[in-house]
């Protein structure tokens, strides 16, 4: 009762002097919403990145080339900062890392075939775009190409330039009866560059939404061109390409998953490194997708705290104003303050009361900050997200998402208290030493 009783005197307090109790709680106000701004806008960065990365498949090794310390020695500048076919991953590279892995590995590889039309039983021509990919590409695609109905390309098909295809349930709705089975059934897709090619259905596939966005959005599934897909070396062979015995910048795919991504990306530098010894000018450096992710969004936090951390000096200002108003309120209730100690209230009560009424006055103003800064970051993540789908190609392919921090919100509030005890104690303390005598006696 005595602790509800203090909290019931500190609103009265604060709604006698509304307007200097309101100007009091603005710097903690401003604080306060800076602060939830700033770290909503950081983890709704970090939210979309995280959604964005796994709509598109999942973890991946990448190449780059890096070079050695230049020898001026052995090279001039011109030759030795040069990439030549012979510097690049050889076929024979891959197929030893296959052999001491145990298949462990598979790139993921995709080329273009371009566009083509499909003549159905109705005489109507459907448009396709066709492109190729390896096994590892598949694997890594599983989420944008979801496999319905027969298998997955593999590498056997790409090896042997099977005129292997997959198809999307939309192509199969716009060519098969209802009840007509598309598996090994043969199409004849008529390419724009000049020829007809007959391919085998070996798979059916339903299209992610992203990759629908791709699609005529305007047009119902009957009109809509579909994307298919055929083996890597099969659009090589007819694009006319010879087959290289050297692979530029493969992507390699883990088929054990993503459990140590760290212990992969070791294994996989070291071979290289161990491949690449003999080359005095450079050497591949392997990298995760996933790794990449992780560092932005550390690089996201590390800014999204700092920046957190200058705002949050309003709140000091606030704390200020805060012992300013509380040592006007002892002064204004001094009378009130001998009254509560002549018929023996402890100093100790009268210290809990104004402390009390400083954390209240301190929580009121971070809830109100709490409140704008979540509006304030919804309203520019959304005014972002309004200006990148107007402005930029392809956007709408990336899921923006707004999120407030809820830890931030928390520590905010929590900061607020803490604010509310430091600056409230000393007039607290202030308070509690008056003299009961004196403070009758004060006019």
């Amino acid at each position: 009762m005595f602790f509800l009783e203090n909290i019931r005197l500190a609103f009265g307090s604060l709604m006698t002097n509304k307007m200097r109790s309101l100007l009091t709680m603005l710097g903690i106000i401003i604080g306060i919403s800076s602060v939830i701004t700033i770290t909503t806008i950081g983890n709704s960065l970090q939210k979309t990145l995280s959604n964005t990365f796994s709509m598109f498949g999942g973890n991946s090794y990448t190449v780059e080339y890096e070079f050695k310390d230049y020898d001026e020695e052995q090279f001039s500048i011109d030759e030795f900062y040069v990439i030549n076919d012979s510097d690049y991953i050889t076929s024979d590279m891959l197929d030893e890392m296959n052999e001491r892995f145990g298949g462990k590995y598979i790139i993921s590889m995709r080329n273009s075939l371009g566009r083509g039309t499909i003549r159905n039983r109705k005489g109507q021509d459907l448009n396709a775009v066709l492109w190729g990919g390896t096994e590892g590409y598949y694997k890594l695609n599983e989420k944008t190409c979801k496999l319905l109905k027969g298998r997955y390309l593999n590498d056997t098909d790409s090896e042997r330039s099977k005129n292997a295809i997959m198809v999307s349930d939309i192509f199969v709705e716009q060519y098969f009866k209802a009840d007509e089975d598309p598996i090994g059934k043969t199409i004849s897709v008529n390419l724009y560059s000049g020829f007809n090619v007959d391919f085998v259905i070996v798979g059916i596939f339903e299209p992610s939404k992203e990759m629908l966005k791709m699609l005529d959005q305007d047009k119902s599934n009957l009109d809509k061109r579909t994307f298919m897909f055929v083996p890597y070396h099969t659009v090589d062979r007819l694009n006319g390409v010879p087959q290289r015995e050297f692979v530029s910048y493969p992507e390699f795919i883990s088929t054990e998953g993503t459990n140590d991504i760290e212990g992969d990306l070791k294994e996989l530098q070291s071979f290289f490194d161990e491949m690449y010894a003999s080359n005095k000018r450079l050497y591949p450096k392997i990298s995760s997708s996933l790794d990449m992710m992780e560092k932005a969004n550390k690089i996201l936090n590390l800014v999204t705290v700092a920046i957190s951390v200058i705002a949050a000096i309003s709140l000091l200002v606030g704390g200020i104003g805060v012992m300013n108003i509380m040592l006007v309120s002892i002064t204004e209730r001094t009378r009130e303050i001998g009254v509560r100690k002549a018929i023996g209230a402890k100093s100790s009560v009268i210290r809990t009361q104004f402390i009390i009424e400083a954390v209240i006055l301190s929580l009121i103003g971070g809830f109100i900050g709490v409140v704008l800064g979540i509006g304030g970051g919804i309203l520019i993540g959304y005014a972002a997200k309004n200006f990148i789908l107007t402005s930029v190609s392809y956007a709408d392919l990336v899921e923006i998402s707004i999120q407030p921090s809820l830890a931030a919100i928390l520590i905010s509030l929590g900061f607020c208290m803490l604010i509310g005890i430091f600056f409230g104690s000393y007039p607290a303390s202030k308070a509690a030493k008056l003299d009961p005598i004196e403070a009758l006696r004060y006019e």
